[in-house]
């Protein structure tokens, strides 16, 4: 995920606003498919697997997090220099 520096008009800004949703619903679709992964190996396997399937979903949110932060960021600058601001 990677948002220009600076946006010169207020759709670029809406633009990478939609995008940026896009990504969030994105990355809920991937942690519900691993919840339901972790909740069914508890369920099937003794949870064999889950261990390992909580550290990719730390390893996850936590690159997800820093990405979110650091593109809202972004968005809140650009919008701000185009006068708007959150």
């Amino acid at each position: 995920m990677s948002i220009k520096a600076k946006a010169p008009s207020y759709k670029e800004v809406a633009d990478e606003a939609v995008f940026q949703l896009d990504c969030g619903r994105e990355f809920a679709d991937w942690m519900f498919a691993l919840m339901t992964a972790i909740r069914d190996d508890h369920e099937y396997s003794l949870g064999r697997n889950s261990a390992a399937l909580s550290k990719l979903g730390l390893f996850l949110s936590e690159n997800h997090l820093a990405d979110t932060e650091r593109d809202f960021d972004r968005l809140t600058e650009n919008l701000s220099s185009l006068g708007g601001a959150l």
